[in-house]
Formats: structure tokens, C-alpha cells, sequence
């Protein structure tokens, strides 16, 4: 049996998923979620305490780079890492950067929005939120529009291991409730526009959506005085 283990609103657990649709590779979900109390099992196959962890059998592995690569190798088709150096060293790379400088920057929209009220019970720190937006989002959302020029995909003419790493980051400030402004990111927000329609994508956002509305639901009750906005991350 395979199965993935994370929270499936991560977008590190959500880009595994998209993977795993995308090359029609069966799997269940064991929703553990690394910010509430987690199993032993759990803790015996995360070395990190860290989410995602895949399991095929009888081998597990972590990380969700790792768990990618493993997956293009096992199950190779459709292909999402390119064939030539140069092309797989590029989508590597945007991979790379997807999961380090654009998800430390707009991760406190959706980490603050959504998971500081639901699993803190906090009111959300909106100057952390803003400080992402007008701060932190604009130099990384300027590197991607300058390589989404005329382009459809970031490496070659097929959707690919980059896309789906990128994607993956955006799609929880969109459920979050955020948006790219109007025209300064034209050839980004067309990207994620034609992306964030993928089934692959659309199958994989049910539960981010889900858990959006709890949120939500849990901001509507409102907070005591005293249960002041965390810490920014």
C-alpha cells in the first residue's frame, strides 16, 4: 500500500499529491498533522518530526523533494523531470527556490489567516500578513514573472516538477483569500490562472479548502481580549 502522511492543506504534502495524480499512482492520505500531537509511528518514520512521508511497501522515505524523486524514478511515466542536464538542472533549481524563498515569503498569509485561528486559537497577526504582501512576495513574484515570459511553463513545454512545486506554494494564499494585484504580474498570474485549473490540482485543494472554512467559521465566533496575534512566521 502506498501512503502519504501529512496534513493535506500542506503544500509540501500537496505537491507530492499533485505528483501522484498527475502520473495516475494510487495512494491514501493519513492526515497527521505536525502541529497537533503526532504518533510514534509517526515520529519512527520522520526523522525530522517533518511532514511529508511517503510509504510503497515496505520502504519510507521523507522529504518532499526526496519523495518526488523517488516517485519519477518508480513510476516514470508521464515523465516530470526533463531528460537533458540543462532542463533538469533548471527545474531542479525552480523546484529549489519554490520550496525556500517563495514559501518563506508568502507563507505567513495562509499561516496567519487560516492555521493561527484554527490550531492556536489566536487572533491573526495582520502587520506579519501585510509585511509578506508588500515586502516579501514582490521580489520573488518579479524573478518568476521574468521567467514566465511568453512561456506557459517554466522549464520546456510540459508541466513539470517545477510547476508543480510552484503552483503547489501559491495555491494556499489564493485559498487564503490572497491575490496577485491586477496587471503588475501579468504573465505570472496568467501561469497560475491556467494551473490552478489542472484536475490534478482541482482534486488535490478539496480538503486546503476545507480547512479554509473552518478557519473562517472560527474567526466568526470571535476571540477573548487576551488571545493576542503569535508571533510572525
Amino acid at each position: 500500500m502506498r501512503v502519504l502522511y501529512g496534513a493535506p492543506a500542506s503544500v509540501f504534502v500537496r505537491k507530492v499529491a499533485i505528483l501522484l495524480e498527475e502520473k495516475g499512482v494510487g495512494f491514501v492520505v493519513d492526515p497527521v498533522n505536525p502541529m497537533l500531537e503526532t504518533s510514534a509511528e509517526f515520529k519512527s518514520i520522520s526523522p525530522l518530526g517533518k511532514i511529508p512521508v511517503f510509504r510503497d511497501g515496505d520502504f519510507t522515505v521523507a522529504d518532499s523533494s526526496a519523495i518526488c524523486s523517488y516517485i519519477e524514478a518508480k513510476y516514470p511515466a508521464p515523465p516530470f523531470y526533463p531528460k537533458t542536464a540543462e532542463e533538469l538542472a533548471k527545474a531542479l533549481w525552480y523546484e529549489e527556490f519554490a520550496d525556500t524563498a517563495l514559501f518563506q515569503a508568502i507563507a505567513p498569509c495562509y499561516y496567519q489567516a487560516v492555521l493561527v485561528p484554527l490550531y492556536r486559537n489566536r487572533v491573526p497577526d495582520e502587520q506579519s500578513i501585510q509585511r509578506a504582501l508588500m515586502q516579501q512576495l514582490p521580489p520573488v513574484a518579479d524573478y518568476l514573472e521574468r521567467q514566465l515570459i511568453d512561456k506557459r511553463h517554466l522549464v520546456g513545454h510540459e508541466f513539470s516538477i517545477a510547476d508543480v512545486a510552484v503552483v503547489s506554494i501559491f495555491l494556499n494564499m489564493h485559498a487564503a483569500g490572497f491575490s496577485l494585484p491586477e496587471g503588475k504580474w501579468p504573465c505570472l498570474s496568467s501561469y497560475l490562472k491556467l494551473h490552478f485549473q489542472r484536475p490534478s490540482v482541482l482534486f488535490c485543494t478539496q480538503d486546503l479548502h476545507k480547512e479554509v472554512q473552518r478557519a473562517e467559521a472560527r474567526k466568526a465566533q470571535g476571540f477573548e481580549d487576551s488571545q493576542l496575534a503569535s508571533p510572525a512566521q
